[in-house]
């Protein structure tokens, strides 16, 4: 039976990456990883609630893992447009900081939802596969970096999905909001502005 872990932070593009590895019926660890950004606290319970609502319908999918990591970045409050986003070796660390778990798992791949659309010098194929040959030399184990959802925008993914996989469940905000004991998107940053854009290109309701 194959395995994968997931790179998991309850968005759009992560979820769908967890959908698909579930409907090839395969066993799927998803990892939440805490970087020490702010909103993450807040992210994390929405991650939770969308694992316990995709439990209940898939069995092969396993606990999420949380893994901490420190890494440079910049104030949340400065963060206003796509490249002050960028968060150098980004993907390097995620993807060798998760490897190690997707070995001791005996994990076929790991999957990340990127669309390679943000301009970033760590954000394309190539450079993902440079990672996968060297997680594949040093661990001397055979890993696959998948990323499935490469080269498509935003909008198309929602379009694509939205009918097998609860998007509107999804969360992705600098600058989330605690209210009444709900976790809520602030509608005011470059992350709220992105999905919904997406999901009206999709014309999809949120």
């Amino acid at each position: 039976m194959k395995k994968s872990v997931v790179l998991f932070s309850g968005g759009v593009e992560s979820t769908c990456v967890l959908y698909l590895k579930l409907l090839e019926g395969q066993v799927v660890y998803p990892v939440y990883i805490k970087c020490g950004m702010p909103w993450e606290r807040l992210e994390y319970v929405k991650a939770t609630e969308l694992w316990q609502e995709t439990k209940g319908r898939f069995s092969k999918l396993m606990p999420i893992k949380v893994l901490s990591l420190k890494t440079y970045h910049k104030k949340h409050e400065a963060i206003k447009t796509e490249e002050e986003l960028f968060i150098p070796l980004r993907n390097l660390t995620l993807l060798t900081a998760v490897a190690g778990y997707a070995l001791s798992k005996r994990a076929e791949s790991i999957g990340i939802g990127s669309l390679g659309l943000y301009p970033f010098p760590d954000n394309n194929l190539a450079y993902l596969k440079e990672v996968e040959r060297l997680i594949t030399e040093g661990s001397k184990q055979r890993l696959k970096v998948e990323v499935p959802l490469f080269g498509i925008e935003k909008g198309e993914v929602v379009k694509r999905f939205s009918k097998w996989v609860p998007l509107h469940q999804t969360f992705s905000c600098v600058n989330p909001i605690l209210r009444n004991g709900k976790v809520l998107h602030c509608g005011r940053c470059i992350k709220c502005k992105e999905r919904e854009e997406a999901f009206k290109e999709a014309q999809t309701p949120l």
